[in-house]
């Protein structure tokens, strides 16, 4: 659920205005799975610090000696923005959980929170 609501703010977020943006902090839950860096792919979400990230693409350096190192570049869902670092062979990332939900933006209330509605149940889902 966490990871809905940060797409879903996300998306939100294209829509209000720059002053609401508010992060909300994702918690490591019993679900993730472990994953070293030779199981990297592009479109695979991990979590870093707490927040979701996808992989937008990666690249394996060979050294004649020593380990091989993994560059990869990543983009934070909640945030938009993208990072890149280095990990060294056998570094390990906690994949996160997406739950993918179309949802249409209601509105925005005077707390910074976010109103989706679910076009199938009408059901309304808040995002702080």
């Amino acid at each position: 659920r966490t990871a809905l609501f940060a797409l879903l703010s996300a998306s939100a977020a294209a829509f209000a205005p720059s002053h609401l943006h508010k992060a909300n902090t994702a918690s490591t839950t019993s679900l993730n799975v472990a994953i070293d860096t030779s199981d990297i792919k592009n479109g695979l979400t991990v979590e870093i610090d707490g927040e979701p990230y996808k992989v937008l693409n990666f690249s394996i350096m060979k050294q004649a000696r020593g380990a091989a190192k993994t560059t990869i570049k990543f983009k934070n869902l909640k945030r938009g923005n993208t990072i890149e670092n280095t990990y060294r062979s056998g570094e390990k990332f906690e994949t996160a959980q997406i739950d993918r939900e179309k949802a249409q933006f209601t509105y925005t209330d005077d707390n910074n929170n976010y109103f989706f509605m679910n076009s199938e149940t009408f059901e309304e889902v808040m995002v702080e």
